[in-house]
């Protein structure tokens, strides 16, 4: 017991020898804006800001701090914020904007106080005008010797966006016609009700806040229940960037007795109610201002067909500009400047933007101003592009994607590329299938398939060498690689290009290069669906060179053979040619010696005939032309793409 007595007093002692040093481990107080960035986004709308000024460290000192409203000393930290960061803000006049203070005094041990920054809406977006490059500067300083102000936080930018709100489709079109209404010759009914979704859009989301519009029928000489509201409103939720509307369209009132009789063209304009506005935020109600719109008016245009014997082909809708020659100009996301190609199926037109972006779009086939982003989280930053040419290729498992067709696209890559499959629909990430080659060559810029994705082969044209077509077999893989099975050695020419086998003989196909000046049909030597790992020569038969630089797709309707190109003749001139075969034409005769039985520009508005010679209406500089078809019952659908041009999507029927 002594012994501890002895230690515990020697240890006070010692401890008694040392002065508190504790608060020497915390800084000096300082003053600082708590934002960690410089730069924070705010909304125009919401009419108020809020931010903090705080003292932090030792907290030994009582201190005033102050909001620096020298106009001359704003602009010049801004000036140099700029110069540093490479960015070009403005500043807000310090008259349209007030603070609830602009100085605080500090007590020893206070911490943190609030400023709210407020204007009015109205006024500030007017001033704000189309820029999105105004701030409100809040510069910080203190005259007080003991307390500082940080460099690093004296300043902060407050970015102030303005939102539009906008109805995303401007016109949404049906062609009416008598096959489309009346039952057939068996007297089936075709539906004659259709749900059409509209989206209301604000292009800067606000915080907390939600919004809700009234919408209205406009003045029309329709039929009175052509088109219906199922709901009066739409609303954008708290936060969120879209809402959505259901109209219903209703082609029983164009019926007379169960017939459907000529009718002039109707225009059934559904508004949204802009002066109808309510908003909420934060669930209470709120008073939104200073909102911008661009399109408010969406129009249901019915036009009457009338139902030719025949082979009929019309231009059902086209994506391109007579002003333009970017789509990055019309097409709101897009990027310009990409080449892209395209598939379809019965819902989507889908294009692959050939770039670094990964953007990969599907287009609603009836409703072309409704399209979006798919997901595309998988895909890889690697290769020249990452993505670029997308394939619907059929699926015959019911036990993937639903038993619905594959949404397959490629990358293009200097070495073994990648294939992505959407095995579980295309709102999900798609699965990446590793394709292993002989040699570092340039693969990806289009390819074309045959069979299934069950049974089935790939092909992929070398663009570096002469080294031909390379193959890969689709085995219905939901794991793993896809292994090289063999090339076919033709043609002897660089450059992008794709085999397009017929559709019941892999073996004879047709080789075109985007740029080149002549086409082949080829017959493989050997059978390509079973060839493993040796070259397989072809036989080569040149085409006419008006079949060079094309692409190729076959169909069959109403038992007769078709063949529909994409013929890039110039930089403003891209086709599309139908070609009808007679009798029992093999596909390479409907080629050589088939009918031309429709031609069109891809961006030309004025065709009136079955063959029109017109050109596009501008220039692209970017090289291809792609094509694909899709039959859907007693319709095939040809989507054809001009490269950094546009997009149409035309309907063929043969009612012999």
């Amino acid at each position: 017991m002594k012994r501890i007595s002895i230690i515990i007093i020697g240890m006070l002692l010692v401890s008694g020898c040392f002065p508190d040093e504790r608060n020497n481990f915390m800084v000096p107080d300082s003053f600082g804006i708590t934002s960690l960035e410089n730069v924070v986004e705010a909304s125009v709308h919401t009419g108020s800001f809020v931010l903090g000024i705080a003292k932090s460290g030792k907290g030994q000192t009582a201190a005033h701090v102050e909001i620096n409203r020298n106009q001359n000393d704003i602009d010049a930290r801004l000036a140099d914020f700029n110069s540093n960061h490479d960015t070009n803000f403005k500043a807000v006049m310090n008259s349209l904007i007030e603070m609830d203070a602009v100085e605080f005094d500090f007590a020893v041990e206070e911490a943190a106080k609030q400023v709210t920054i407020s204007w009015d809406p109205d006024l500030l977006a007017r001033f704000m005008g189309d820029s999105d490059q105004y701030v409100i500067p809040v510069l910080i300083k203190s005259d007080d010797l003991t307390v500082q102000v940080k460099d690093d936080r004296s300043l902060l930018l407050v970015h102030l966006k303005r939102s539009s709100v906008s109805l995303k489709q401007k016109a949404v079109t049906r062609t009416i016609e008598k096959k489309t209404v009346e039952p057939d010759k068996n007297g089936n009914q075709p539906p004659l009700k259709e749900t059409v979704s509209l989206d209301v859009e604000i292009d800067n989301p606000i915080a907390g806040v939600g919004i809700t519009y009234p919408l209205e029928i406009g003045s029309t000489d329709a039929p009175a229940g052509l088109v219906r509201l199922i709901s009066q409103s739409v609303t954008i939720p708290e936060g969120g960037k879209s809402g959505t509307v259901q109209v219903e369209l209703d082609y029983s009132v164009l019926l007379q007795g169960g017939v459907l009789n000529q009718f002039p063209d109707y225009e059934v304009p559904v508004c949204i109610k802009t002066d109808g506005m309510t908003a909420t935020l934060n669930g209470k109600d709120f008073h939104l201002q200073g909102l911008s719109y661009g399109n408010t008016v969406t129009s249901f245009k019915f036009i009457w067909k009338e139902t030719k014997k025949g082979l009929d082909v019309s231009r059902e809708w086209g994506l391109y500009s007579t002003e333009s020659e970017s789509w990055s100009d019309y097409m709101t996301g897009f990027a310009a400047g990409a080449d892209r190609n395209v598939t379809l199926d019965g819902d989507f037109v889908y294009v692959a933007e050939t770039n670094q972006s990964k953007n990969l779009w599907a287009i609603s086939l009836k409703d072309p101003g409704n399209y979006r982003k798919l997901p595309v989280g998988t895909v890889k930053d690697e290769g020249i592009f990452y993505l670029s040419c997308p394939r619907v290729i059929p699926n015959t498992n019911p036990g993937i994607n639903d038993g619905k067709d594959l949404l397959v696209v490629s990358n293009m890559i200097e070495g073994d590329p990648t294939l992505y499959v959407y095995l579980n629909g295309i709102y999900s990430d798609p699965v990446p299938f590793q394709m292993t080659t002989w040699a570092s060559r340039r693969l990806g810029d289009t390819f074309s398939w045959w069979g299934s994705y069950q049974d089935g082969v790939v092909f992929f044209k070398d663009y570096n060498t002469t080294q031909g077509t390379v193959t890969f077999w689709l085995s219905g893989k939901t794991t793993g690689t896809l292994f090289l099975m063999g090339r076919l050695a033709a043609p002897a020419q660089t450059g992008a290009a794709a085999y397009f086998p017929f559709p019941d003989d892999i073996n004879n196909g047709i080789i075109s290069v985007r740029g080149g000046e002549t086409s082949w049909l080829v017959t493989a030597s050997k059978n390509l669906k079973t060839l493993e790992g040796a070259d397989n020569n072809a036989t080569l038969t040149e085409l006419d060179p008006a079949w060079a630089n094309c692409s190729f797709r076959y169909f069959s309707l109403a038992g007769k053979r078709y063949v529909a190109v994409a013929r890039q003749d110039s930089a403003a001139a891209g086709r599309l040619i139908v070609l009808e075969g007679e009798g029992e034409m093999g596909w390479g005769q409907i080629v050589t010696g088939g009918k031309v039985v429709y031609e069109a520009a891809i961006q030309n508005d004025t065709e009136n005939e079955a063959l029109d010679e017109s050109p596009s209406a501008r220039f692209s500089g970017n090289s291809g032309m792609d094509l694909d078809v899709y039959k859907s019952g007693e319709y095939v659908y040809i989507a054809v793409v001009k490269q950094n041009i546009g997009l149409s999507l035309f309907r063929v029927s043969n009612d012999e």
